[in-house]
């Protein structure tokens, strides 16, 4: 029943996956690619929450029984991804305990990304912050070329871009990355880790994903 209603859909950067307070139709299993999930506040100041990648799916509303998320998710790095009617999977985890455990897996694991994320606003500098975003954003795709803008990275780490520029220099001087313009590239994965210290946790990005 689900295998037949899968599509495999390409996504690029910035197609929108989730509306906030809005019915999902449908759920999608990325195969590559980054989304990225984010609330907004009234005034429409927005701040990254959590990634999602090829380790699980979109919307964790709908595995919770609801038909409407409060976040707005849209594609951060391209790629591609399954896409399923939300009723579809709806009725198989009515009917399917492994489907069931899966997601369930995946939801405690998401759950400890967004706490890892509010640890990290909460305790640590923006380099460690930026160097752990790099870090989760590698955990999920191929290459070490990503392919952002200081514009957006202010965005996810809640900062102002001149914070992010200053940042990058840092990880830059450290050999850790080099910011070309419009791509990051990790330079020394390890020693990325090892700046990051406590700020990265592996385990935020595959504690128990749909893709295990």
């Amino acid at each position: 029943m689900v295998a037949e209603q899968l599509v495999w859909i390409p996504l690029v950067k910035g197609d929108l996956l989730v509306e906030p307070d809005r019915p999902i139709q449908h759920c999608w299993f990325p195969e590559g690619g980054v989304a990225s999930v984010v609330l907004a506040t009234r005034q429409g100041q927005e701040t990254e929450v959590g990634i999602i990648g090829r380790e699980g799916m979109v919307d964790l509303s709908t595995v919770q029984g609801l038909d409407s998320s409060p976040f707005r998710c849209f594609v951060q790095v391209p790629g591609a991804a399954y896409r399923l009617p939300a009723s579809t999977l709806t009725a198989a985890l009515e009917i399917s305990p492994a489907i069931r455990r899966i997601m369930a897996r995946f939801a405690y694991s998401f759950t400890v990304q967004v706490s890892g994320t509010a640890l990290a606003n909460a305790s640590f500098t923006v380099e460690q912050r930026l160097a752990r975003w790099l870090l989760m954003c590698h955990d999920r795709l191929e290459t070490s070329d990503v392919a952002l803008t200081h514009e957006f990275l202010a965005l996810m780490l809640n900062v102002r871009r001149a914070g992010v520029t200053t940042a990058i220099g840092v990880l830059e001087r450290a050999g850790l990355l080099d910011g070309k313009r419009g791509v990051i590239s990790i330079e020394d994965r390890h020693g990325l880790e090892a700046f990051a210290g406590e700020c990265y946790n592996k385990s935020e990005a595959f504690n128990g994903g749909c893709a295990t």
